[in-house]
C-alpha cells in the first residue's frame, strides 16, 4: 500500500475524542505549557503551605482579603450573578494562578484583570487561589433540558478527556461544573477567533471543529453540573 495513502487514511480516521486522549496525556502540552505549568514561586508557596498549617493559615487570610476586593466583579467567594464574569469557587487553584500568569505576561487579555494582579505579592497570588479552590460553586438553574442533554452527549465524546467525567478538570485543567453558560459560550468564540483575548492551542483546536449550537450546549449542560 502506498504509505502516503494509508497515513492519509489514518488521519481521516481519527476522531477529535482520540486527539483530545493524546493531547491530555502527561507530558503531551504545548511547548508554551512545558516552562509555564506548575513551577514558579507561587506554587512552591501553595505547595509549602500543604505540609505547614500556619503558613496555610497565612495564606488563606490574605486570599479572604484579596477575594472582598474581587467580591466587587465575582461576587462573594466567587459566585456572582453576571454571565460576563467567571464563577471562581471551587476552581483548581492551579488553575486559577496559571490564568493569574497568564494575564500579568500577556498572554490573556483584560486591561483591568491584568492591573489588579500585577499589584498582587506571591503570597496574596497564592492566598486568592487557595481561598477559592475552597468555596463551594453552585450550579447554574435553569437550563433548557433539551439543550443539556445535547451538551452532555457532546462533552461525553469530546470534552470529557480533559475535562473529566464530572466536568471539575484537574490540577491545572479549569473547573467547567457551575460556571456561567454565557461565560463558557462567550469563552469558547475567543478561542475560535483566535483574537488573543483567550489563547489555547488545544482549546483552539477543539472549537475549530464546533458549531455555535454545539457550544451552547455544551455551556449549558455544564453550568448545571453540581
Amino acid at each position: 500500500m502506498n504509505l502516503d495513502l494509508a497515513a492519509h487514511t489514518l488521519k481521516q480516521k481519527l476522531t477529535l475524542g482520540a486527539m483530545l486522549m493524546v493531547l491530555c496525556l502527561p507530558g503531551v502540552v504545548s511547548a508554551q505549557a512545558t516552562t509555564a505549568v506548575g513551577t514558579g514561586p507561587i506554587h512552591d508557596r501553595m505547595r509549602e503551605a500543604q505540609t505547614r498549617p500556619e503558613l496555610e493559615k497565612q495564606l488563606l487570610s490574605k486570599g479572604r482579603r484579596v477575594a472582598a476586593v474581587c467580591a466587587n466583579c465575582h461576587g462573594d467567594r466567587g459566585n456572582n450573578s453576571s454571565e460576563d464574569t467567571p464563577v471562581l469557587a471551587g476552581q483548581n487553584p492551579n488553575y486559577l494562578v496559571e490564568q493569574a500568569r497568564k494575564y500579568v505576561d500577556g498572554r490573556r487579555r483584560n486591561m483591568f484583570m491584568e492591573g489588579m494582579l500585577k499589584a498582587l505579592s506571591v503570597d496574596e497570588t497564592a492566598g486568592m487561589a487557595m481561598f477559592y479552590a475552597a468555596q463551594k460553586a453552585e450550579p447554574q438553574p435553569n437550563q433548557p433540558a433539551q439543550l443539556v442533554e445535547k451538551g452532555r452527549a457532546y462533552y461525553g465524546k469530546v470534552c470529557v478527556a480533559c475535562h473529566g467525567p464530572d466536568a471539575r478538570g484537574a490540577a491545572h485543567m479549569p473547573r467547567l461544573a457551575g460556571q456561567h453558560p454565557g461565560y463558557v459560550l462567550t469563552s469558547l468564540k475567543h478561542f475560535a477567533k483566535r483574537d488573543g483575548i483567550r489563547s489555547s492551542p488545544e482549546m483552539e483546536m477543539v472549537v475549530s471543529q464546533m458549531s455555535e449550537a454545539e457550544m451552547r450546549a455544551v455551556a449549558a449542560y455544564v453550568a448545571s453540573l453540581p
